[in-house]
C-alpha cells in the first residue's frame, strides 16, 4: 500500500514538473515579443545592420522615441485619444446595459424582432459611403466625434450581456419586485452589481478597440492635431525617414527596411503601454465575463 502511494506522489510530482516547464515555456514564448519590441525599439539603425538576428541589446538609442516626442502633434493626438476612449467606453456600456436588459426579458413585446432587426444590422451594413456621407449631414466632419458616435454600440456587446442577464437568478428580482422595487431600481441595485465581471469584460474590449483605432480619422479629419495617436504615429513613421538630418538620412534611405524597424517597434510600445496598463484591473473579471456571456447564442 505504502509502494502505491509512494509511485502515485512520484508520478504526480514528475506531472507537477512538466506542467511547470511547460507553463514555464508558454510564458517566455509569450513574453518575448513584447522584450522584442521595446530592445528593438532602443535599438539604432547601425546596431540593427550590424547584427541579423539582434536578441541582446548593444546599444541604448532613445532617437526613435525623441523624435516622436518632439512631434508637436503628438501630445495633441494623445490627449485626443485618451479623451475618445474614455468617452466612447462608458457611453459605450451605458447604451449597451441599456438595450440589452430589456433584450433579456421574455416578456417583452416584439423581443424577437428587435433583437432580430439588431441581429441583421450585424452581419449587414450600410457602406463605407453612405456612412460617410451620414457623418457629413450630421456636421462631424473634421471633429473628434467623427470617432465616438459611428462606433458607439457593438451588437456583439449588446449579445454577451443580454445572455449574461439572462443568466442571472429569475428569483433575485421576483424577490425585489414583491418588495416594490420597479425596473430601474432593480437594474441599478441588483443586476449591474452582479454584472461586474461582463461590464468589465466589455469596458476592456471597447478601449482597446477605440484606443488602436483610426479609420475614422482618417477618413474624416483633416486638423493634424485632431488626429488619434494611431494615425499620428502612423504619418510620423511613413515620413520618419525624410525627417532625419544628413548622413543618417543617407544611411537610413539605403536601409529603409532596418531604420523603419527601431522606429516601427518605439511607435508600438507607445501605442501598446498605456492600454496594457488597464488590463491587470480587469484581468480577475475578463475570464468569467466573456465565458458566462458566451454561453448562450
Amino acid at each position: 500500500m505504502a509502494k502505491m502511494k509512494s509511485s502515485k506522489l512520484n508520478h504526480a510530482t514528475g506531472f507537477d514538473v512538466f506542467l511547470y516547464i511547460f507553463m514555464g515555456l508558454l510564458a517566455v514564448l509569450t513574453f518575448f515579443p513584447f522584450y522584442y519590441m521595446v530592445i528593438i525599439s532602443f535599438a539604432n539603425y547601425a546596431a540593427l545592420h550590424a547584427q541579423s538576428v539582434y536578441i541582446l541589446p548593444t546599444v541604448f538609442d532613445t532617437s526613435s522615441y525623441d523624435m516622436m516626442f518632439s512631434n508637436a502633434a503628438f501630445g495633441s493626438s494623445f490627449m485626443v485619444t485618451v479623451f475618445v476612449t474614455l468617452v466612447d467606453t462608458v457611453l459605450s456600456v451605458i447604451i449597451s446595459v441599456a438595450a440589452a436588459y430589456p433584450l433579456s426579458k421574455p416578456g417583452l413585446p416584439g423581443r424577437g424582432l428587435m433583437f432580430n432587426i439588431m441581429l441583421f444590422t450585424m452581419f449587414f451594413s450600410g457602406g463605407m459611403i453612405p456612412g460617410y456621407l451620414i457623418i457629413e449631414q450630421l456636421g462631424m466632419h473634421d471633429s473628434i466625434w467623427c470617432m465616438v458616435w459611428p462606433c458607439l454600440v457593438s451588437q456583439f456587446n449588446v449579445i454577451l450581456i443580454k445572455n449574461y442577464f439572462e443568466d442571472l437568478p429569475a428569483s433575485i428580482e421576483e424577490s425585489a419586485k414583491i418588495d416594490g422595487a420597479n425596473d430601474l431600481t432593480i437594474l441599478f441595485r441588483i443586476v449591474l452589481p452582479m454584472s461586474t465581471p461582463i461590464i468589465a469584460t466589455i469596458a476592456l474590449f471597447v478601449a482597446v478597440g477605440t484606443w488602436n483605432s483610426y479609420w475614422q480619422a482618417m477618413l474624416h479629419i483633416m486638423d493634424n492635431f485632431k488626429f488619434p495617436l494611431q494615425l499620428t504615429l502612423r504619418n510620423m513613421l511613413m515620413s520618419s525617414v525624410n525627417s532625419l538630418p544628413g548622413a543618417a538620412q543617407q544611411f537610413a534611405s539605403q536601409n529603409k527596411k532596418i531604420y523603419s524597424l527601431s522606429f516601427q517597434m518605439a511607435s508600438v510600445t507607445i501605442a501598446t503601454v498605456p492600454i496594457l496598463m488597464v488590463y491587470p484591473f480587469v484581468q480577475k473579471y475578463f475570464t468569467k465575463g466573456i465565458m458566462l456571456g458566451g454561453v448562450k447564442g
